[in-house]
């Protein structure tokens, strides 16, 4: 082959090695930029759901007003069940989210609120706020009647059982455990089943909350 022949070869090459590389630059790019798929996300205790469902309508009553479907829009929320004379798991769960933000405010991450919805009749709103404001004035605690949960209760499988057939007004309440994770467009995205831990839970929020 003629010098000219091994220069045009040449030059050839390396035209298709430029072309190559920029493609495959551009490639690993997109694949940067391209949002998480939740399949492929790994979780330590959270169950990924991304519902394709919005929550169903609903309306809670809290201090000062209600709390309903907008109040999730554009923010991530965590969410559970329970009641202000909840002896232990109640309690534990206020503790945990209250160290979760914590732990995310320190990572300068956008903090989910957090609400606590009550199934017991004895918590009014006044009585709720009081209650969640001793772990973090910023907590919500917010409820409503049976016919006013259910919506909620349904969607997301909530369990609840008061215990006050015999009237005394020291019931006790059993109730699921579980924790909510509804993102930003007010859709069930992951629940954290009981019982949960600090470090599993902040590295599944910070998996999952972008």
């Amino acid at each position: 082959m003629s010098r000219r022949g091994w220069l045009t070869v040449l030059a050839a090459g390396l035209l298709f090695l430029v072309l190559a590389g920029g493609l495959i630059w551009r490639a690993l790019s997109v694949d940067r930029a391209a949002p998480l798929d939740p399949t492929q996300i790994r979780l330590q205790s959270a169950t990924m759901l991304d519902d394709e469902r919005p929550l169903p309508p609903f309306e809670l009553v809290r201090e000062g007003g209600h709390f309903a479907n907008s109040d999730l829009m554009g923010r991530w929320t965590l969410l559970f069940f329970g009641y202000t004379f909840c002896p232990d798991i109640c309690p534990t769960a206020l503790h945990l989210l209250k160290e979760l933000r914590s732990r995310l405010a320190e990572r300068a991450v956008v903090l989910p609120q957090v609400v606590m919805v009550s199934v017991d009749p004895r918590d009014d709103p006044q009585t709720l706020s009081r209650y969640t404001s001793a772990f973090d004035p910023d907590f919500i605690g917010a409820t409503a009647d049976d016919a006013g949960l259910a919506p909620l209760v349904q969607h997301l499988g909530v369990y609840y059982l008061r215990h006050d057939r015999d009237g005394k007004p020291d019931y006790a309440v059993d109730h699921s455990a579980a924790i909510y994770l509804i993102d930003p467009r007010g859709h069930l995205q992951a629940v954290f089943p009981a019982p949960q831990t600090l470090s599993a839970m902040l590295q599944d929020v910070l998996a999952v909350v972008r």
